[in-house]
């Protein structure tokens, strides 16, 4: 964000800004992580028994590991997510 454009900015929506920027990143480290686990499991397979590889195509996602779900909380998260693609817009813009 250039500095001029930074004062425009309230603590609310910067907040929501690096909250959201984070939230990617953590998301995007995840799942790199499970491609990783997954990958190390197939090549054991592959390499030990091979007859008994498991199937992945098949994943379950579990419905324990989600919290509940809050309207406003998420439209502010989709508009911290609008407001820092267009700073970064105007970024690259320059």
């Amino acid at each position: 964000m250039h500095h001029l454009e930074f004062w425009a900015v309230s603590l609310r929506e910067y907040d929501l800004i690096t909250r959201a920027r984070i939230k990617a990143k953590d998301t995007e480290v995840e799942a790199r992580r499970v491609l990783n686990q997954e990958l190390g499991v197939l090549t054991q397979f592959a390499f030990h028994d091979p007859k008994k590889m498991p199937d992945f195509t098949k994943a379950v996602k579990s419905k324990a590991n989600e919290a509940p779900r809050n309207k406003t909380h998420e439209l502010e998260q989709l508009r911290a997510v609008f407001m820092g693609m267009h700073f970064q817009g105007k970024k690259k813009g320059r």
